[in-house]
């Protein structure tokens, strides 16, 4: 399995630590965090955030009429981390608001988006090519792109849990 990451950007004036990040497996959500802990020991704003859960709650804010509110508290992190992108299909409402995030992030702050998907699976994500190519261009700007493999940290415990329950099992004898 793999992780793509994208990468450490520029960390000039406006704290652009880190623009993008995609992980497909191996502890995934461990880098993202370690740069999180980093940029807040620098006195930096950090946000996280679950994916699906923020598209609902921005649906639910545009409905309330509070989108613009909980928009610039989005905004407002130095560095926001988007925790499991793609993991659960949303609505095209859904999508168009989680691209304005994006798009109102881009040049302002750094964003960290973790996902099981590479790159060309995502318009299975977003449903259609423009908006996919869109946000992709906005997050992998000014990016480089690192690759992790590894097999899955919750797999590999889980088969060694298995693995020493069998050994440690004693067979009466006949």
């Amino acid at each position: 399995m793999a992780i793509a990451a994208a990468s450490v950007g520029r960390d000039d004036n406006s704290g652009n630590l880190v623009r993008y990040l995609t992980c497909v497996a191996a502890a995934a959500l461990y880098s993202p965090l370690g740069l999180g802990l980093a940029a807040c020991q620098r006195g930096l704003l950090v946000g996280f955030v679950n994916a699906a859960a923020t598209v609902h709650e921005l649906i639910e804010a545009r409905d309330e009429k509070r989108l613009l509110r909980l928009r610039r508290q989005l905004a407002s992190h130095k560095l926001l981390i988007i925790d499991e992108l793609g993991y659960v299909p949303l609505l095209q409402t859904g999508d168009e608001l989680r691209f304005e995030v994006v798009s109102q992030r881009y040049g302002r702050g750094s964003t960290i988006v973790t996902s099981n998907l590479p790159f060309d699976d995502w318009t299975s994500v977003f449903g259609s090519n423009r908006l996919t190519g869109a946000l992709l261009d906005r997050l992998t700007h000014h990016v480089h792109i690192l690759e992790m493999n590894g097999e899955s940290y919750r797999l590999a415990q889980s088969k060694r849990r298995t693995g020493k329950a069998n050994a440690d099992t004693v067979l009466p004898s006949e």
